[in-house]
């Protein structure tokens, strides 16, 4: 599979309290249309998304309270949640880094079934894991494989 490395930036996520009304905003402000939709039931958010150049810009909403966006929220309101880069052979970039003592949230990486799902992401799966902003300067960060 090749060394693993980051090939690009996917995502820019901002946690608000409606997406739809996100979405509204933006539209409304700056002619964007956030033409997808989905909901990750594992993480408890819905998500609305444009890629703008080849980068999403993501409104994310809570589905739960009791799920990390809907604590982020009551801790620090809206705002920027965090930001993803798009890699290559994750896996084995996660094990680099876990060695090198960087934390994750969760510990393992995460697979999503895409099929059937409108979502700006190539390739039928998606793998993702987050580093725990403690091991990253205070920002969460995701690192994203489509496949």
């Amino acid at each position: 599979m090749g060394e693993p490395k980051i090939e690009a930036i996917e995502e820019i996520a901002i946690a608000v309290n409606d997406v739809n009304q996100a979405a509204e905003r933006f539209k409304d402000l700056f002619g964007m249309e956030f033409d997808y939709e989905w909901t990750v039931t594992g993480q408890k958010v819905k998500v609305r998304s444009q890629v703008i150049s080849g980068i999403q810009i993501q409104f994310i909403q809570a589905t739960d309270p009791e799920s990390v966006v809907a604590k982020f929220l009551k801790a620090k309101g809206e705002g920027l949640n965090h930001f993803a880069f798009k890699v290559k052979n994750l896996r084995e970039m996660v094990k680099r880094l876990k060695v090198k003592g960087v934390k994750f949230i969760p510990e393992d990486v995460v697979e999503i079934d895409l099929k059937d799902k409108k979502i700006p992401i190539k390739g039928e799966k998606a793998s993702f894991i987050f580093i725990h902003p403690s091991s990253a300067f205070g920002v969460l960060i995701e690192l994203v494989e489509g496949k």
